[in-house]
């Protein structure tokens, strides 16, 4: 007998089986199970012991990996790192999956609004993220500079168009919006018509649900044309953009497109400028014909059994009595404690309002318009999006005007109303905060009260089951109260800091009080307070839960209710079917899990369910509450982010100074440090949402180097200085006698400890050790000091000591090596203790980079070179370059000011600016060419106001004073050209073709330890950093020149006419520098002597580059003038006679020593003046940047 297919294989899988059990394996082949079975082998209690080894190796492993990044997990502030929230969504279901009822009708009624509804729920978060992106248009990424920055030409069309696809899209929305607004409208005017039998059972019902759905729809567009209207920006640039299309358009082909690609674009443009960028595109969308069965252009009906809706009065009562309602319900809670999101109708109900006077022209409602305008009284604007302000009474006015001004409204005048609305607020502000601070103080109280009473439910299972089921009941009550409590308070509180801050933003005359900052940050700290518990204190409130109870409850209503109508349904007469299937629908979704499709549907239904006497006062009442709870709490998550959220702050940052030093000089407050962070990194969002700008990153990472640099400069630079002024006093009141030590019974001593004790701080993504910051600003600090005085290194080791001890800040040692064997006598650090005689008596050599001593009675003398300057690098460290040009950097400050002083006075500035009168004059005549005998005058000018002790005169002072400031900036230059030379000696034994970052790969590829491929890395880095201390970026000279820009303010336009007094300061210096030279070999001198001072040459070329007076300068043609007057006067001096008649043979030799003397003289005036400018060249290349 054959056997078939599966029982062969079934066989071949036995002999398999019985091969694979029955061979031996060869364990060589694989080491890991190799190894496992020998370990297994062994016995339990030394594979135990390894296995415990292993596992503490492990813990301190992670121990010492947590301590090196230093990240408090355990800290409440970071408990919530990876933040969670949970929100119920019901997968693939659809809305007639749980809207059944008897009445199908009534369920297709149902489904079609609340679709509606959801739809537009989801275009509301889709089109605030396009909001949030036309908000922050226009700004750019120059917080963190000092100066703010321009736009260059054609960069405003690039930014605009980068938006285009962005407007196209809220186009889109829009379009998508009106239908759905078109729809409703219509369908509630069909529900509403005489002519339909419906209309009866609809007309007893009054369906609020589909108008507040209108309402948030055309919100949206309001608000739109709120932020384009005050987003000046935007506007600009649109403008610019429509100009370039209209310069594109005779000849697309030169801008590399054709005509029809342009007509294209045109045609878009029109489109989005007539509507999205209009700024009125509410009254555009207004104008629409509603009505679909009124022809637009004829205006006859399609269709005689359905009426035009201005004629359709059942539908206008019921437009009417939603106002009336709405009107009465905020007369009541604005403004009250009652208030908690009510204002959030206040636009949707407008824009009702508005579509209300559109469908029915010739109705008014002037009383309706009063009391709406008389709202403003109470509250005169809401919050649109972010920073931007919706202003009721311009919606009334420029929306929906009346015909006829009305001579009876109150207020009159909306600006005075708006102006003493906020000077209310002010003089308000703190008592009402105090009020809202006491509730969320006690609520506070409570939720931790609650958290720790959590074990009391561990006994209910000891007491009776009335008894537990009572203590249920309450302890759910109790935590509703509490969630309901927390966001209440949190929604009064936001409300009053958006009013006050953004009010007094939106007024360009009105400022903030500061006197209310503390006031702003402890409201700011006690919305993220609240936020920050409701995130960590999860398991108190315990949302689902909570749902579960209070469900429990509405369906012992529902029920009821539900049992009643069913025994007796014809009594109820007409919309009793109704009734009866919105009753069936809300018991079926109160027995399943909610979500907030089916909350909206609640909504819905609940209309239904108010219009008869099917329920009892209180049971109404008691449904509409446990509603609104679930409300809170299905969607618990969005409304706490909603009052909460502080995305205003970007538009409010110039206040962050004044918060950061309110809680420096609170250290009280320090610890509620981190709430007010949190409130400016919810700008983030909006921030990287950016799209205008090339780099969408660009927004948020200078705001947040904004907000570092802040918080550095107003806190911890602070902080640093007081916690340094305490060490000092504390250890000199033992050292110095007539120190006394500060008394804090007699004198306010702040208590720095608190302000360092809340060690870290999270600002945006970056976590900040205040301790580590505080100990790199003191060690920086005692450094630079210690550097100048080395014999106060025991005091600073007793600072360093009790700084430990008494702030736990670990300093390091300032001790600091004396000089070695190798450098001489020499040491950069003896610079910085004589800077100002340093630069007096020593010279500078351009060429040889060298410092020469000016003789004096000495027989020695010195010179200082890059040899000298890199000895001392090396045995102090690299880190005392900056030291070094920071004592540089204030010498320059202090000489530069004198230097402003002197060309500031009259008798200077008077010549000056006639003689750039003369030369403006004369310029033409003169061939461009500043005469030298100006110059000579101006000279002889100067020396008649006056001589010092020492012989000199003003211009020598003013020279000298040039000279120093340019053997500074030389000084600089060799302190960097020895630290290149530092370096190239520390890469001398390095190939210089040897490619260092294949180090780290290649010990990896040889197999080599972690340690070891580590070692090789760091390796790699150093090699990197040394190559990279070659590069031009690093040029301290350009570096100070920048630092001093600011001297060309408009403040300082005295120094304009500088470049004029340099052909006489040159005079001057080839005067001096021939006395000098003269002076040479020549014993018992009394005149210093020296061969060269190029640092008068190095400080001309600096400030003319400093004060752009270059090209001045070079329109004088100086060097022109000084070789066209020298060659005149040595043709001059050669064509001298030298025989005359009746000329005895000495008088002849006379005149021709004389005429040898003064080519000589002419000859060496000419070489010096001829060495200036060679100097005067090179010194240019020093200062041409990167």
């Amino acid at each position: 007998m054959k056997k078939n297919r599966f029982q062969q294989q079934k066989e071949e899988q036995k002999k398999q089986n019985y091969f694979d059990e029955e061979e031996d394996i060869d364990l060589e082949d694989d080491g890991l199970f190799g190894k496992e079975v020998l370990i297994a082998s062994k016995p339990y209690e030394e594979y135990f012991q390894k296995f415990n080894q292993l596992y503490n190796n492990h813990i301190v492993k992670f121990s010492a990996f947590e301590e090196d990044y230093q990240i408090p997990l355990t800290s409440p502030d970071y408990e919530n790192i990876i933040q969670s929230h949970f929100m119920v969504y019901e997968k693939n279901m659809g809305l007639f999956d749980f809207m059944k009822s008897d009445n199908k009708v009534f369920d297709k009624i149902s489904a079609s609004f609340v679709f509606i509804d959801n739809q537009i729920r989801q275009i509301e978060d889709q089109f605030y993220k396009f909001l949030d992106k036309l908000t922050i248009y226009g700004e750019l990424a120059d917080l963190h500079l000092e100066e703010e920055r321009k736009l260059v030409d054609g960069e405003a069309e690039i930014m605009i168009c980068r938006m285009l696809g962005q407007f196209k899209q809220i186009y889109d929305i829009i379009k998508k919006l009106i239908n759905y607004i078109t729809h409703l409208v219509n369908q509630l005017n069909l529900l509403y018509n005489k002519k339909d039998p419906i209309s009866k059972i609809m007309k007893i019902f009054n369906l609020n649900f589909p108008l507040d759905t209108i309402g948030r729809a055309l919100q949206l567009i309001y608000v739109l044309d709120n932020v384009v209207e005050q987003n000046d920006y935007l506007q600009e640039h649109w403008n610019f953009c429509k100009r370039m299309i209209k310069i594109v358009k005779p000849d697309p082909t030169k801008f590399n497109s054709n005509a029809q690609n342009v007509k294209q674009l045109e045609k878009i443009m029109i489109r989005l400028d007539k509507t999205v960028l209009s700024g009125n595109c509410l009254q555009s969308v207004l104008a629409q014909n509603w009505d679909q069965n009124v022809h637009e252009k004829t205006g006859k009906e399609k269709n005689a059994n359905i009426p035009a809706i201005k004629n359709n009065k059942d539908f206008f009562n019921l437009l009417n009595t939603y106002l009336k309602e709405r009107y009465e319900l905020f007369d009541k809670t604005l403004g009250t404690a009652k208030e908690m999101f009510e204002r959030d109708l206040l636009l949707p109900t407008f824009c009702v309002y508005a579509l209300v006077r559109q469908l029915y022209p010739n109705d008014e409602n002037r009383d309706l318009w009063k009391n709406l305008w008389s709202l403003q009284k109470k509250i005169p604007m809401v919050d649109g999006h972010s920073q931007v302000l919706c202003y009721l009474s311009k919606f009334l006015m420029e929306v929906t005007p009346l015909t006829k001004k009305s001579q009876s409204m109150d207020p009159k005048d909306p600006i005075a109303n708006f102006k003493n609305y906020l000077q209310r607020l002010s003089a308000s502000f703190q008592s009402a905060l105090t009020a809202q601070y006491v509730a969320f103080t006690t609520w506070i109280v409570r939720v931790d009260s609650f958290s720790c009473s959590q074990a009391s439910f561990n006994n209910i299972d000891k007491i009776d089951r009335e008894r537990a089921q009572r203590f249920i009941e309450e302890r759910m009550n109790q935590r509703v109260v509490l969630v309901l409590q927390g966001l209440t308070i949190a929604s009064q509180t936001r409300n009053l800091l958006q009013s006050l801050l953004l009010g007094n933003f939106g007024l360009e005359e009105q400022s903030l009080d500061m006197s209310l900052s503390k006031d702003v940050v402890l409201a700011v700290e006690m919305l993220k307070a609240i936020e920050y518990y409701f995130e960590q204190k999860y398991d108190v409130f315990q949302p689902a839960l909570i749902q579960n109870h209070i469900t429990k409850n509405g369906q012992k209503i529902i029920q009821q209710v539900l049992e009643k109508m069913k025994a007796n349904l014809k009594s109820f007469g007409t919309g009793g079917a109704e009734i009866l299937g919105a009753l069936q629908i809300l018991n079926s979704i109160l027995k399943s899990t909610l979500s907030p499709l089916k909350l909206q549907t609640m909504y819905f239904l609940m209309d239904f369910m108010v219009a008869k006497d099917i329920f009892t006062n209180q049971e109404k009442e008691d449904f509409r509450n446990i509603l609104w709870r679930l409300d809170k709490l299905i969607l618990l998550p969005y409304y706490v982010k909603k009052v909460t959220a502080s995305t205003y702050f970007y538009w409010c940052r110039e206040l962050l100074p004044s918060f950061f030093q309110y809680i420096y000089q609170n250290p009280s407050q320090a610890k509620r440090f981190q709430f007010l962070l949190n409130a400016v990194s919810d700008c983030s969002i909006q921030l990287k949402d950016c799209m205008h700008l090339e780099n969408p990153d660009e927004l948020f990472d200078s705001f947040r180097q904004f907000v570092v640099k802040e918080f550095y400069t107003q806190y911890l630079q602070p902080l640093a200085r007081d916690i340094e002024d305490y060490l000092r006093i504390q250890v000199h009141t033992v050292l110095i006698e007539k120190i006394t030590a500060l008394n804090p019974f007699k004198q306010q001593v702040k208590d720095l400890k608190r302000l360092l004790d809340i060690d870290y701080v999270l600002i945006f993504d970056s976590i900040v050790n205040l301790r580590t910051e505080i100990n790199q600003i003191l060690n920086e600090t005692f450094y630079n000091i210690n550097v100048l005085n080395m014999y106060d290194q025991e005091t600073y080791e007793q600072m360093r000591s009790l700084a430990n001890s008494k702030f736990g800040l670990n300093l390091i040692n300032v001790y600091l090596p004396t000089q070695t064997v190798d450098q001489g006598n020499f040491d950069v650090l003896n610079v910085l203790k004589s800077i100002q005689q340093f630069f007096t008596k020593y010279t500078y050599n351009l060429y040889q980079q060298q410092f020469v001593q000016v003789t004096s009675e000495s027989k020695q003398v010195y010179s200082i070179s890059i040899q000298q300057i890199a000895d001392s690098i090396r045995t102090h460290g690299i880190g005392i370059l900056s030291t070094t040009v920071n004592s540089v950097y204030k010498f320059l400050q202090k000489k530069i000011q004198m230097f402003s002083q002197f060309l500031f006075d009259d008798l200077i500035q008077s010549p000056l600016v006639r003689e750039d009168r003369f030369f403006r004059e004369k310029k033409d005549e003169l061939d461009g060419q500043y005469p030298i005998e100006r110059a000579e005058a101006l000279y002889k000018e100067i020396k008649k106001m006056g001589t010092f002790d020492d012989g000199s005169n003003y211009l020598d002072k003013f020279r000298t004073l040039i000279t120093q400031i340019g053997n500074a900036l030389a000084f600089v230059r060799l302190l960097r050209s020895a630290a290149l030379h530092v370096n190239s000696k520390c890469l001398e034994y390095i190939p210089s073709q040897y490619n260092s970052t294949q180090l780290e790969s290649l010990t990896r590829e040889a197999g080599f330890s972690d340690a070891t491929v580590s070692t090789a890395k760091e390796l790699e880095e150093i090699f990197t950093q040394y190559k990279s201390s070659f590069s031009e970026k690093i040029d301290y000279i350009n570096l100070l020149l920048n630092a001093f820009s600011s001297i060309k303010s408009p403040e300082n336009e005295h120094l304009s006419l500088f470049y004029l007094i340099v052909p006489t300061l040159t005079l001057n210096f080839i005067e001096k520098m021939l006395i000098s030279k003269d002076q040479i070999g020549k014993k018992n001198s009394t005149t210093e002597v020296f061969i060269s001072d190029d640092g008068f040459t190095l400080g001309i070329q600096f400030f003319l580059t400093l004060l752009d007076q270059k090209a001045q300068f070079d329109s004088l043609h100086w060097r022109k003038e000084i070789k066209s007057k020298f060659t005149v006067d040595m043709k001059q001096a050669k064509t001298l006679a030298t025989t005359k008649p009746n000329q005895s043979q000495r008088a002849t030799d006379e005149i021709n020593m004389q005429k040898e003397l003064s080519l000589r003289k002419l000859n060496m005036q000419y070489d010096e003046f001829q060495m200036f400018f060679y100097a005067f060249n090179s010194c240019k290349i020093l200062f041409l940047g990167e």
